[in-house]
């Protein structure tokens, strides 16, 4: 009977422990989701007026509300002709941040989706694996009053260097 005893203790023991032991893998190999976006504070730094690369290209940024900021680049040709290349929504949307440039095109306008996949308060980078160019978009803060954008996919890269204007 002692035996016996031993084999039953002994075994709810092991199974104890191998529970024990299967879930703290299991919550050690959880991902862990961060939680979602409340505003776009964080992106603060990119709000204002820029010129690009010292010639007649800018950028303006303007804080909409708390989850959604506006992005207008254009060029200006003269004294009284300006012309939009692009306008830029930064937005949280699905619990997510995107970065949503809208291009004109022969075809008409077309948006394509930027997801945010790393930020600090220096530098955010958005991504799109499925768009042809850019995959990637970057703004990286060297100080309050200089930036530069980066877009890139494959082997090919393009920087533009901002300017905040006074």
């Amino acid at each position: 009977m002692q035996k016996k005893y031993n084999n039953t203790h002994t075994s709810r023991w092991f199974y104890t422990i191998l529970a024990f032991f299967l879930l703290s893998v299991i919550l050690t190999n959880c991902k862990r989701t961060p939680p979602p976006p409340k505003d776009l504070s964080k992106l603060d730094w990119i709000l204002g007026h820029w010129q690009i690369n010292e010639r007649n290209d800018f950028e303006t940024w303007t804080k909409i509300n708390d989850q959604y900021y506006f992005g207008r680049n254009f060029r200006v040709y003269g004294q009284n002709d300006t012309a939009v290349q692009e306008t830029i929504d930064l937005v949280i949307r699905d619990h997510e941040i995107l970065y949503i440039p809208t291009v004109k095109t022969p075809k008409g306008d077309h948006q394509v989706p930027f997801k945010i996949i790393s930020d600090s308060d220096k530098y955010f980078i958005f991504e799109n694996k499925e768009n042809d160019f850019p995959k990637r978009i970057s703004y990286t803060k060297f100080d309050q009053n200089t930036l530069r954008a980066r877009i890139e996919g494959g082997k090919r890269r393009v920087d533009f260097q901002f300017v905040r204007m006074k």
